[in-house]
């Protein structure tokens, strides 16, 4: 682990901290059990950690929040000898309209949505905390990972040693994925690319769900690093932020990882048409034809899937790239996802009362889509199949739609079709199920 990043993610690491109304058990936080109950709330602290000196700081959590549960971290840091405040990263659960704090300046302090930074001043050591909430006195979150990733200051980058490497990433493109989640679907993606290389095969819908930050529009970027580390985590893949250099990239290249960065487009590419800033996935580099470039799934780079496999100059890259990275590793074959999990559904059609309107049953009752299914975030989408298999199931042809009657409006053709319906509320939960019609 690089020095400037600190991970707390196991029995002995998260001992050494102050538990109040919480324990620690199986290498996680979990709220105290008296008497068979769990109490409301709680709180884990760690211990001081000391720091090279830095100027911004980014707080990364890996936890399970069941439905009636949720977790909020929080940071303060060591400047001039004296603690500043804690501020808090917003309180975090996959069923929460979960919201990260507005901008605020506080003394030396400049709080972000998604991290800190420290304004004329530096930071000599940070202190984390992260308190567990539960309205359930059956159910407690429990906390798997507590990092933390400074941006250290006066420190020459690392270039690392050079590598010629390629990883076998899954290409998306944001053009066809849910136009309604587009603001912040190129960091799903990213998670996407990274995940179902390893045989995850989930839609970049399912992540966006999770990742995304209900913080009312402002000037700030709507994704938010931090609840991506935690939406990932939610299918069992350990992830963090770090900030971090080219020798950082072409480490976890070289270790198998890859990474998901933040890009800013310079004028000419914003006139082109790509956003000012992008999140893609890092596959390898290479120096093929005598120049160093990086490889890249960039979902803003085409329409079709396979043309996001781009590649970029090395020097080009290094003026986009802010040096912070999403880094990810494989969930190991014992850990189930942290109840981020699919459900079956038979599909039937609602008769000659509404012609080609299907409605959803789970267990053989009936599951009526709300009519503002869609407008409350949610999605529903439907697919026919392709005339070729793909690798994953998000390199399908997806169609978006609005619920109809509680069910879905599926199209007859000459010939009976096999339709494929996913709905995924804002919780990620997807419902999905085959019907011919």
């Amino acid at each position: 682990m690089e020095k400037n990043t600190v991970l707390l993610q196991d029995t002995e690491a998260f001992m050494r901290g102050e538990l109040d109304n919480v324990t620690v058990q199986q290498n996680s936080v979990v709220l105290d059990l008296v008497q068979g109950s769990y109490v409301p709330y709680g709180c884990y602290t760690s211990a001081p950690l000391p720091m090279p000196l830095f100027d911004a700081l980014r707080v990364s959590w890996n936890a399970a929040a069941p439905e009636g549960t949720a977790v909020e971290a929080q940071a303060r840091v060591m400047v001039d000898g004296n603690w500043t405040q804690w501020s808090s990263f917003g309180k975090w659960s996959p069923y929460l309209h979960r919201e990260s704090p507005p901008y605020r300046e506080r003394g030396p302090v400049q709080r972000w949505p998604d991290s800190l930074q420290l304004d004329s001043k530096c930071g000599t050591a940070v202190q984390l905390r992260i308190y567990l909430y539960t309205k359930n006195e059956k159910v407690s979150p429990f906390v798997m990972l507590l990092g933390v990733s400074v941006r250290m200051v006066d420190v020459i980058p690392a270039h690392g040693r050079p590598i010629n490497a390629r990883l076998h990433l899954m290409p998306y493109a944001l053009a066809r994925r849910a136009p309604v989640l587009r603001p912040w679907m190129d960091m799903a993606i990213a998670l996407a690319s990274l995940t179902n290389r390893w045989g995850a095969d989930l839609l970049p819908e399912e992540f966006a769900q999770v990742l995304r930050d209900w913080r009312p529009a402002d000037d700030c970027d709507p994704r938010n690093l931090s609840f991506a580390a935690a939406a990932a985590a939610q299918w069992g893949f350990p992830t963090w932020v770090a900030y971090g250099n080219l020798g950082l990239l072409r480490a976890e290249v070289r270790a198998g990882y890859g990474a998901a960065v933040m890009l800013q487009a310079a004028p000419a590419q914003v006139e082109a048409g790509l956003p000012e800033r992008r999140c893609v996935a890092v596959r390898g580099f290479t120096t093929e034809g005598g120049t160093p470039q990086v490889l890249l799934c960039d979902p803003c780079a085409g329409e079709n899937d396979f043309d996001c496999e781009t590649a970029m100059p090395l020097d080009e890259f290094m003026v986009a790239w802010d040096n912070v990275a999403l880094l990810m590793r494989q969930r190991k074959t014992n850990t189930p996802p942290l109840g981020r999990t699919r459900c079956s559904t038979w599909i039937r059609p609602l008769g000659s009362e509404a012609p080609g309107v299907y409605r959803l049953y789970i267990n053989g009752t009936e599951h009526l889509l709300p009519d503002d299914f869609c407008a409350e975030g949610g999605v529903l989408a439907c697919s026919l199949p392709d005339e070729h298999p793909h690798a994953t199931t998000a390199h399908r042809h997806f169609t978006f739609v609005e619920p109809v009657q509680g069910g879905v409006e599926l199209a007859h053709g000459d010939t009976p079709r096999k339709y494929t319906v996913y709905a995924i509320d804002t919780a990620g939960r997807m419902i999905v199920g085959d019907v011919t019609v």
